[in-house]
């Protein structure tokens, strides 16, 4: 009865707790209304202030002030107003000209916020929590703007204290231990009841909750255990906000509530106690003696046997039921004699049904049989294999714990194999069982198909739907729920068209629909929507079966979620044909537009490829990370440029083709590359330092520059070059001069692959010789090409090309090959001789170079490294730490000698002459030509001189051809002299034959 009790408990306690939460409700509310008829009042007051500001700025002897002190309408609107500490007018620049309370200094208010807020709205405004500079204490400011024929002519404002504030709301009717509080938009407290001067101009977050929301109430447990409830108003007023808040004690009012609440429930525990020991004695007197008898009785039953039941004690109810139950027993009892009948009858049915039995004894021995397979056999051994005759002796050897068995054997018969059933039960009451023999050959082929059958359609990874002829779906496998999110119980009933997405429109489902009545497939791309409303892409076949009279019965639908994949695809297009970086399209697809444009029948249009200059440089310096900020602006800013005009791809590096496909004469193409650069020419920002960057762009037209792809884009890039050479940061159009410049680097190429190939190359050696002596100390080993068609061709003409090709290696490989074989040969002739061979800053600052090497190759034909002087460039010099400069030490370490070649031309810079163990300079023929002349140049080659003997080098003057010349330059100190003066450059061999002469 306890148990009984709870619900009901549980109902009257959620009751109590209601009407405890409804008092407690009505409690806040009347602190809410009380809070409301405070807070409206501070409105009225509010007003009061608009109001009166507002008639003040109206009259019109305000205006007559013209700035000389203050009118006697504030003074008496001060005396009338007692809340107020001060009246004043301002300037509109916020300079203070009247002010009722004397004024110590001028001051300006243009910086207060209330007297900017009436300047810019134009209408009445309130301050925030100030100290004030007329009245000298804490404040509320409230400003109001004058108006003449609509021109502001100045400020009205009014002074308030805060305490004077604070001391109003102690005159309010409050219940007692209530605080008041008011603060400004800033939430600063500028009035509270009870006043307190160290809260003014305080946080309300540091003495009142911070979250309280306006209307809302809020009840809070302090520190010593007290409840308050919090409330927050707000006083509108305009272009300002200022709140006045309210704490109300609330622990009287939540004392009565709770006391109230803890003596009903009190008396509705003991109400239920009374209830349950009464009910108790009063339930094991009328039903639980009774319902022992039944149980007693219930037992006899269980057994077969009857038992009477004792009326008189009890309950009427109870009676019946025990007369309706004697009734029952009695039927069942009679129940079970005819079931041992029906058993009977059971037997005799299983005689007339196709299968096979036999009724065998716990030792196996048939005692009946029936059937086809056993009718003529009297051992089991006749008709079972050896080893199910041991598993059936076996089972019936365990009938007593086992009552049934079933097994399945396989038995092959005239080369086929059968399967057999064998059920064994076991017969009540005896020590006998029935043994059914049943053939299920087929079933097992029909489970296995049903089995294969059902594994594919489980298992399979696509999704599979059956339909009626109509559309409407009768099942769906598991991949179906994966991809789909139905499960099978939201979809079968309805049609496939739960799938649709709405991205096709009638048509296409009335051609799908067409195409599956028509031939009975379809097969195609389609685009649905799962469950939870995502899109995904499906690549779908369907299939009809069609049923003996050759009518649709059902549709199967098998498809797979493409989506991923179709994905893939486009970010794999994607990625192959646009930039990573700048998301501009790529070399691929300006190809692929380019061929487009090709393809139009009488189509023109150019392109202008573009390449920053010296961006190499903001690389070097600032890194490859900037590198790619600077790439992307300047997409973006020639992408806002031609967004309207021309078509922009990013082809690699700093190289960009703009496709000019509206270009209708070469003035546009031009005008285009002119904004371009002018663009450019607004320094780009790179972590707060500006660069400015500047550009080359060649201009090709097709059809006239190129008649395909390839040959536009190499035009376009050789016209670029042209701008390159020209100066930089400018354009070049593409002619036919370019064409011809091009074919024949090209051929020129293929000569010297071939003159490489065919030993083409020799060396010519131009002696140095002493200019003290005029004996032969050195050579400078000179490289020449003896073309078989051309003739000779000069250095100048193929070494540019060389170097771009990279073919400076193996020409440089040669040339010190040569060099080799002439210190070997000349050894016996000239013990001290060096050899100069000019080395391209290219094989210094290759990845793979030999120059390394070359003491290695020297000390192998016993030469050493001091007997070559490598002739460098300055420009090498200026490369800094870089593999060059790491290379060109080391080749000093092992002993190379080496020379300044062409010193005065460049940057002819100390510092790095000093830094670099540089042995020679090398005076440029430029500056010897004019000696004899030109006393500058003398002057140069004597300073030259002078300040290579200072830092200890030693000097070659280069291109000597006169006495006079050698005279001057010996008497300014030079040490060596090369020229024609002495000699030419020689052959090999004739170069041999003049050491042997051994003076110029």
């Amino acid at each position: 009865m306890l148990l009984l009790s709870i619900p009901g408990f549980l109902a009257v306690f959620a009751l109590l707790v209601e009407q405890r939460s409804d008092i407690l409700h009505g409690k806040e509310q009347d602190a809410l209304f009380f809070a409301n008829q405070i807070a409206t009042l501070q409105r009225v007051d509010i007003t009061d202030t608009q109001h009166l500001l507002y008639n003040l700025a109206k009259d019109a002897t305000l205006l007559d002030t013209q700035q000389q002190g203050c009118p006697k309408l504030l003074k008496h609107a001060l005396i009338i107003n007692k809340e107020f500490a001060n009246f004043g007018l301002a300037t509109p620049t916020g300079h203070v000209f009247c002010s009722l309370h004397p004024l110590k200094a001028p001051i300006s208010i243009a910086d207060r916020a209330y007297f900017l807020q009436a300047i810019r709205t134009g209408t009445f405004s309130i301050g925030e929590y100030q100290n004030d500079r007329s009245v000298y204490s804490e404040t509320l400011n409230f400003a109001q703007p004058v108006y003449q024929q609509s021109q502001l002519k100045m400020v009205i404002f009014a002074v308030r204290r805060l305490t004077n504030w604070s001391e109003s709301l102690s005159h309010l009717p409050l219940p007692i231990g209530t605080r008041v509080m008011v603060a400004d938009n800033y939430a600063q407290i500028v009035a509270e009841y009870p006043y307190s001067k160290k809260t003014l101009g305080r946080s309300v977050s540091d003495d009142w909750p911070s979250d309280l929301q306006p209307y809302v109430t809020k009840t809070v447990k302090d520190k010593k255990g007290l409840h308050h409830v919090y409330f927050r108003l707000p006083l509108q007023a305009p272009q300002s906000e200022l709140s006045i808040y309210f704490d109300f004690p609330f622990d009287d009012a939540l004392h009565e509530v709770n006391s109230q609440f803890i003596l009903v429930t009190a008396l509705f525990l003991l109400t239920i106690l009374v209830l349950f020991w009464t009910g108790r004695a009063q339930l094991n007197r009328s039903l639980l003696t009774p319902l022992n008898n039944f149980s007693k009785a219930i037992g006899a039953l269980a057994h077969g046997k009857e038992h009477k039941l004792e009326h008189a004690d009890m309950p009427k109810e109870l009676a019946e039921l025990a007369a309706h139950f004697e009734r029952m027993a009695a039927v069942r009892l009679h129940a079970e004699t005819i079931a041992h009948n029906k058993n009977a009858e059971l037997n005799t049915l299983i005689k007339a049904l196709p299968d096979n039995y036999l009724r065998l004894n716990k030792a196996a021995k048939i005692l009946d049989k029936h059937g086809d397979r056993v009718n003529n056999k009297q051992y089991i051994q006749e008709i079972f294999p050896t080893h199910i005759n041991i598993r059936i002796k076996a089972a019936m050897a365990m009938l007593e714990n086992q009552a049934s068995t079933y097994f399945e054997y396989a038995h092959k018969e005239n080369g086929q194999n059968t399967v057999f059933e064998i059920r064994i039960q076991r017969i009540d009451h005896k020590d006998e069982a029935i043994l059914i023999m049943r053939d299920i050959s087929q079933k097992k082929q029909q489970e296995e198909a049903l089995n294969l059958a059902a594994l594919t359609y489980n298992n399979s990874s696509e999704c599979m739907v059956i339909t009626d002829a109509q559309g409407y779906i009768l099942d769906i496998n598991p991949a179906f729920t994966r991809v789909t999110g139905f499960e099978q119980r939201e979809v079968v009933g309805k049609t496939t068209s739960i799938l649709s997405s709405g991205r096709h429109d009638a048509s296409f489902y009335e051609q799908l629909w067409q195409s599956i009545i028509k031939t009975g497939k379809w097969q195609g791309e389609i685009i649905n929507k799962r469950k939870n409303g995502e899109l995904y892409t499906e690549w779908l076949t369907i299939d009809t079966v069609y049923d003996e009279h050759d009518e649709p019965y059902r549709r199967v639908g098998i498809f797979a979620d493409i989506t991923d994949k179709k994905l893939k695809d486009e970010q794999l297009w994607r990625q192959s044909h646009f930039d990573e970086l700048t998301d501009l399209p790529n070399r691929t697809s300006l190809k692929k537009q380019l061929n487009t444009l090709f393809g139009l029948p009488e189509h023109t249009f150019a392109i202008l490829l573009l390449d920053i200059d010296h961006f190499k440089d903001i690389n070097d310096t600032l890194g490859h990370y900037y590198g790619d900020i600077l790439l992307k602006q300047i997409a973006k800013r020639l992408k806002k440029l031609s967004e309207s005009s021309a078509r922009l791809t990013r082809i690699g590096g700093d190289e960009f083709v703009l496709i000019y496909d509206r270009c209708t004469d070469r003035k546009n193409a031009i005008e285009l590359a002119e904004q371009i650069l002018d663009a450019l020419k607004v320094p780009f920002t790179l972590e707060n330092d500006t660069y400015p960057i500047a550009a080359s762009i060649g201009i090709a037209f097709a059809p006239e520059d190129g008649k395909n792809t390839e040959q536009l884009l190499k035009a376009a890039d050789q016209a670029m070059y042209k701008a390159k050479q020209i100066g930089r940061n400018g354009f070049a159009l593409f002619s036919s001069e370019l064409r011809e410049k091009a074919e024949q680097r090209i051929l020129l190429l293929k000569d010297m692959r071939f003159a490489l190939a065919q030993n083409q190359f020799e060396m010519h050696f131009q002696p140095i010789v002493s200019m003290h002596t005029r004996q032969i100390t050195k050579a400078e080993a000179l490289i020449r090409w003896q073309h078989p068609n051309k003739g000779m061709i000069s250095p100048a003409q193929f070494i540019p090309l060389a170097e771009e090709t990279q073919l400076i290696h193996q020409l440089g490989e040669f040339a010190f090959d040569q060099a080799v074989e002439v210190l070997q040969k000349t050894r016996n002739l000239h013990s001290q001789l060096q050899l100069s061979i000019n080395v391209s800053p290219i094989q210094f600052s290759a990845k793979h170079t030999t120059l390394l090497a070359w003491q290695h190759q020297l000390s192998k034909h016993q030469l050493t490294p001091d007997m070559l002087v490598l002739e460098i460039t300055e420009g090498l010099m200026m490369q800094g730490e870089g593999r060059s400069q790491k290379r060109l030490t080391k080749l000093i370490q092992q002993g190379f000698a080496i020379a300044l070649d062409d010193f005065g031309t460049g940057y002819s810079s100390l510092a790095y002459l000093k830094q670099m163990d540089t042995e020679f300079i090398k005076i440029d023929k430029r500056f010897v030509d004019g000696i004899e002349i030109n006393e500058d140049d003398l002057v140069l080659c004597e300073t030259m001189i002078l300040m290579a003997h200072q830092l200890g080098l030693k000097v070659i003057a280069e291109g000597i051809e006169t006495a006079t010349q050698h005279e001057l330059l010996k008497q300014a100190g030079c040490d060596f002299g090369q020229g024609y003066f002495y000699s030419k450059p020689l052959p090999k061999e004739a170069f041999i034959s003049y050491l042997e002469r051994g003076k110029a």
